[in-house]
Order: structure tokens, then C-alpha cells, then sequence
């Protein structure tokens, strides 16, 4: 068992690879159908960066030698419907009721239109009785600004909509894509939320393996077992699915950075469309509206006036139509 941990973790490189088991006799059989990891994709890493704390549940342990880097970065690559991920370098149970706290740092998770972080479980699909089954290990997801106030999103007990732990891993594409990566997609939008930096997780697998006539009762759930959170790089309204991915709404860039009181946005529109650009500060608040109006397409070079802001790290998120464009790191250091 491992005890209560609150630590600040640097942060570590992606990595490409295996995640966990339950039990010998299943992982023995989920990795023959483990698809190859050769021509596997490099996305940016835009997982979380620390484990803010972890208070492991009952039967928690399983991949603890290899945290925390097993759940920061981004999911396993290994992931399919079919085949849940068992190398513990890629997961950390969790056990019945824990919980685990993660934070970004390099940038906060900010509302965009469609799901704006993705949670990796290693749920994965079966077959038996002619029916196909959806193995879930349900968790509650909380988000928060400053790590000390949590809002909850809300769920359906029955059908564990609004949990995390219910949708497959599809590791071939984009995580940063919810309509195609798999796992399970949260909105910021429905708590009223624009930005947070913190998301907890906590398991509520009991409440499915208590009740046998639960549609997604299996006498083996023993918890939740997390992957990796991610934030969402690309906008897309709709829940987490397999289908095409989309492009881009234009391209981005702000100079100088560093810059000293301010600095240029560059944005190149391919078409006319609704251009929005905000700046949220190191809480997740956003402190500035950049622009915000109808523009045709083209170039155009937007003036940032920070001089009535602190020093610090901001984010520049740029939309179009409503359409990720581009989420830019920047430094404001007079």
C-alpha cells in the first residue's frame, strides 16, 4: 500500500508504450492481440506536467514503481477497443475509492468548443454470450483553478456518462484530438468554467462491483487505473469517437517571447471568419480580451498590450469560428 503523497513532480518526456493489468490470467490474453508499436505516431506531449497528491484506495499498488511518471505525459500507444493496456509503466491503479490530483504547468487547460481535456482509463471492449461487453472501472472528475476548490462533473450511475474509465484508449491517433483518441472527453464549458490547471480523479468502481444487477457489474473491477489526462489541442464539438480528424482553422504566432510590456499577435486567416483571441493568465483566468470580431481572410498583426498586467506566463488562445487555431505560450518579464 502506498501512503498519502503530495509532491511536485518536473516535468517528463512522453513516452511510447505498454500499460496495466488485472490479473495474469487477462493480461496474458490481452497481449497477444497488443498491436505492434513500430510506425507509432509522435504527437506534443500536452499531458499533465505533476502529481499535485495521490491517497490510494484498497488494492491500489499496482504499477507504483514507476510513479509518477506513469500517469504524466501521454497515453499508451498500445491502447485499442479490443485491448487494454498492461504494462504498469503506463498505468497506476488507483484502488477502490483513491484518488489522484494532476496539474499543469506549462499551460492550463482552457475552454475551446467540444471536450477540452481527455482522461485515459484502460477500459476496453469484450465479447461473451454473443454480446459485447464494455469493461469499466468508472471514476469521478473534479476541476479546479488553484488546486484548493474542486468542481465535480456530473454522472449517470447506470450508464457512467459523465465518468472517466469507460471509453477505450485508441493509441494510433492524435490524444490531443478527443474525436478520435479514445478515452473519455470533459467540457469545461459544462461546469461554467473558462480555464483550470488541476484535475482530480477519484474511484467509484464500488458502486458498480456492489451491485450485480449493475449493467456494468464484473465480479474482477478492482478500481480505477489511469493512464494520463490530457488537454485537448485540437477543437471539435461532439463526444470521443473514431472518425476524421480536423484540421486547423489558420496558423498563429506572438513575438517577442519574452516581451516587455507587449507584443504582437500574428494570425493568418485561409478565409473570413469570427476571430477571437484571449489571453488567461498562470490561475486559468482569463485577464484580456485580444480581439474579438468579424475579419476576412488574410494577415493581420494584433497588438497585446500587457503593460497593466504582472510579470508572469500567459496563454494566448486564438479561435476562429469558434475553431482552435493556435494556444500560445508566452512571458511577460519587464
Amino acid at each position: 500500500m502506498i501512503g498519502s503523497i503530495t509532491m511536485n513532480r518536473p516535468i517528463m518526456a512522453s513516452r511510447p508504450g505498454l500499460s496495466p493489468g488485472r490479473g495474469l490470467a487477462l493480461g496474458c490474453a490481452l497481449a497477444l492481440l497488443l498491436p505492434s508499436l513500430a510506425g507509432a505516431q509522435s504527437w506534443p506531449d500536452t499531458g499533465a506536467d505533476a502529481v499535485e497528491s495521490f491517497t490510494p484506495g484498497t488494492g491500489a499498488g499496482y504499477g507504483a514503481q514507476y510513479f509518477p511518471g506513469n500517469v504524466l505525459g501521454l497515453p499508451d500507444t498500445t491502447g485499442r477497443f479490443a485491448a487494454a493496456t498492461t504494462e504498469p509503466r503506463q498505468i497506476l491503479a488507483l484502488g477502490l475509492g483513491g484518488q489522484i490530483i494532476l496539474r499543469f504547468d506549462r499551460a492550463p487547460i482552457v475552454d475551446i468548443p467540444g471536450p477540452d481535456f481527455t482522461v485515459f482509463e484502460n477500459a476496453f471492449e469484450y465479447t461473451m454470450g454473443g454480446k459485447t461487453r464494455r469493461y469499466a472501472e468508472p471514476g469521478e472528475v473534479a476541476v479546479s483553478r488553484d488546486g484548493v476548490e474542486f468542481f465535480p462533473f456530473p454522472f449517470d450511475s447506470l450508464t457512467l456518462r459523465g465518468c472517466a474509465g469507460v471509453t477505450p484508449t485508441n493509441g494510433d491517433r492524435d490524444p490531443g484530438d478527443p474525436s478520435v483518441s479514445g478515452g473519455d472527453g470533459f467540457d469545461l464549458r459544462d461546469l461554467g468554467i473558462d480555464s483550470v490547471r488541476y484535475v482530480r480523479i477519484r474511484d467509484i468502481t464500488a458502486m458498480v462491483k456492489d451491485n450485480s444487477s449493475h449493467p456494468f457489474w464484473d465480479m474482477t473491477l478492482n478500481g480505477f487505473d489511469l493512464d494520463a489526462v490530457v488537454r485537448a489541442t485540437v477543437s471539435r464539438p461532439g463526444q470521443s469517437g473514431v472518425g476524421p480528424a480536423m484540421e486547423r482553422q489558420g496558423e498563429a504566432s506572438f513575438a517577442p517571447n519574452p516581451f516587455a510590456g507587449s507584443g504582437t499577435l500574428r494570425v493568418v486567416l485561409p478565409a473570413a471568419a469570427h476571430l477571437r483571441a484571449r489571453a488567461i493568465d498562470i490561475l486559468g483566468r482569463e485577464v484580456m480580451t485580444i480581439a474579438d470580431g468579424r475579419m476576412e481572410g488574410g494577415e493581420y498583426r494584433i497588438g497585446f498590450d500587457a503593460s497593466g498586467l504582472p510579470d508572469g506566463f500567459y496563454l494566448i488562445v486564438v479561435e476562429a469560428d469558434g475553431r482552435m487555431v493556435a494556444a500560445l505560450r508566452t512571458q511577460h518579464r519587464r
